[in-house]
């Protein structure tokens, strides 16, 4: 019940900040789209969520992030499309992107590639609770191998860091933290013969990422993508690039939540303590 009501909620919610101020943001502004399973059947809704972003905004390529980010890119707004866990089924997604010119960020946890059962893997450290009605095919529990992910890289998209097995938390010990975020850029670059520039921390940022673990991504990335939702123009800070999270199966007035600024109060907390790490 209580689920239902947040639904109506954030439904009403975003419709009516909508109907005021649609979605407008400054030129220089830039909201980073964190999305996850992107099943075949949903492809049709994919594309209306891409009709009516592009409406709104600009799509920046993850090529042109250090451009954004030194202040030398302001006729936007922007939207940057990025997906975690690296799903078979974000080809269909992928594809939709290219059809349109468009590329995103893949975000990849290599251990799930290399996994001989990678639905049991999916459910065990990536998505222990999933929807029947949403997660039907053995492609929206299974990973993109590294072909798949050499095509994405020729298609013009880009590969990014998600943690080696999506375990990383708070209380882990130094190895553990190095197996997290270095030697998954080093499988992914050995395997892809790439160097990964970007980072994006697991499950929820204040509860993944301690002072070691950030030390650790600053110094072996350029970018490091977290799960806390905002506005990216002020601050323009590389280590902490705020993320909106929508996904195909949600209603438009949900998404329209997601993309406005309702909900972003809430979060100030957790954002202060971890640039205070």
């Amino acid at each position: 019940m209580k689920k239902l009501i947040a639904e109506i909620f954030k439904n009403i919610a975003g419709n009516g900040e909508y109907f005021f101020r649609k979605l407008k943001y400054p030129s220089d502004e830039l909201l980073v789209l964190c999305m996850h399973s992107t099943p075949l059947e949903w492809q049709s809704e994919f594309e209306k969520i891409i009709s009516f972003l592009l409406r709104h905004f600009k799509t920046l390529d993850p090529k042109k992030l250090n451009e954004y980010f030194a202040g030398q890119l302001n006729d936007g707004p922007y939207i940057l499309f990025t997906f975690d866990d690296g799903l078979k089924n974000n080809l269909y997604a992928a594809h939709s992107l290219e059809q349109r010119g468009l590329n995103a960020i893949f975000f990849i946890v290599p251990e799930f590639v290399q996994s001989s059962n990678q639905k049991e893997f999916y459910l065990k450290n990536i998505r222990p609770v999933t929807d029947a009605a949403f997660d039907k095919a053995e492609e929206d529990f299974t990973a993109m191998s590294f072909n798949d992910l050499h095509n994405l890289q020729n298609a013009g998209h880009e590969i990014g860091s998600h943690t080696s097995s999506h375990a990383m938390d708070l209380r882990m010990s130094d190895t553990k933290l190095f197996h997290e975020i270095i030697d998954c850029k080093i499988i992914l670059q050995y395997e892809l013969n790439i160097v990964p520039t970007s980072f994006c921390s697991v499950n929820n940022t204040s509860h993944s990422v301690n002072s070691e673990a950030k030390k650790l991504i600053s110094h072996h990335y350029m970018y490091h993508f977290t799960t806390f939702p905002g506005l990216n123009r002020k601050d323009k800070n590389k280590q902490l690039i705020h993320r909106r999270n929508i996904e195909v199966n949600w209603t438009l007035g949900k998404i329209k939540f997601s993309l406005g600024q309702f909900d972003l109060v809430r979060w100030f907390a957790s954002i202060q303590q971890f640039r205070d790490l």
